[in-house]
């Protein structure tokens, strides 16, 4: 290969790798999560006909940033002590396509969990963009459970990521509310706009918008942020869906499960055929379990 075609394709994986962990990851609104029950079940915020789920993004004052709320039919007392424990994330979050691995540990600060960002296709986590996030308990009791993730700085000079979950008991079960936000750089803006300009630019998202007097789907960055945040909220589903079943056989029906809600969408969310997405996370679910037992084996041995 030429060494400026190399150059270029060297170049444009790092780009999408940057997107894909800038966007993967997307304050809270002001509106109390009992409000946001009662808008939900009213059917004033549902975003997506047919479902009890409420989407929103917006990109102003140099935050970036999503929020989805739902109704999931399980019980809070499931719910909340599942999500709490920080190991537990990293069975979930890596079924999102970009998420090639999870691991987590214990620092004198907290819990940390690393996440392994890249393309689509198979990629190792030596081969991934490695972002820390603070795991922090904001409340837990009278029937809420609020979780919140954030690191200071990412890649390409972005800064103050938070990623945050809220769990509230409701008749239904538990309704659940994720927000993700991050400040872009003047680097990371120029890559995203690379990103959206090509391979990107017919990708769109869930709310729609009105220019000129007509409405379309919302597209850019905030379609970006709404499908990655859709997808996490699929992820946190597909654990809790899966939880009666034998531990040997859970990851399989997370994947499964995870994929079909994904696809539901197609329009927004397809990438891939089940059978390729199964076989990249079987590989990349491997080197998650080398990854979290040689950290859990330098633990030990301090």
């Amino acid at each position: 290969m030429h060494t400026s075609t190399s150059h270029r394709y060297g170049l444009y994986r790092f780009l999408v790798m940057v997107i894909a962990l800038l966007l993967a990851t997307t304050a809270w609104s002001d509106t109390s999560p009992a409000d946001r029950y009662q808008r939900l079940k009213s059917g004033a915020d549902v975003t997506l006909p047919g479902t009890t789920t409420s989407l929103e993004s917006s990109e102003q004052k140099g935050l970036v940033s999503a929020d989805v709320s739902t109704i999931l039919p399980y019980p809070f007392e499931t719910v909340a002590p599942a999500l709490e424990k920080a190991q537990n994330w990293c069975q979930f979050m890596p079924l999102h396509f970009n998420i090639k691995a999870c691991t987590c540990e214990q620092q004198s600060g907290g819990e940390v969990l690393t996440l392994y960002s890249g393309r689509k296709t198979y990629q190792s986590p030596d081969a991934s963009l490695a972002i820390a996030y603070r795991f922090e308990v904001a409340k837990r009791g009278d029937g809420q459970l609020m979780l919140h993730l954030h690191t200071s700085k990412g890649p390409a000079g972005t800064r103050d990521y938070v990623l945050d979950v809220d769990a509230l008991k409701v008749k239904e079960g538990t309704m659940l509310h994720i927000h993700s936000s991050y400040q872009p750089s003047f680097t990371s803006s120029l890559l995203t706009g690379t990103y959206l300009a090509t391979i990107g630019h017919d990708k769109i998202g869930f709310t729609r918008v009105t220019e000129d007097g007509k409405s379309h789907p919302v597209k850019g960055v905030r379609g970006v942020i709404e499908r990655n945040v859709m997808r996490y909220q699929f992820a946190i589903d597909a654990f809790l869906n899966t939880q009666s079943l034998p531990a040997v056989s859970r990851h399989e029906a997370e994947l499964r499960y995870w994929f079909k809600k994904n696809d539901s969408f197609p329009q927004q969310l397809h990438e891939m055929s089940e059978k390729d997405y199964l076989e990249i996370k079987h590989k990349e679910w491997n080197n998650q379990q080398m990854l979290q037992q040689s950290l859990d084996r330098n633990c030990t041995s301090q």
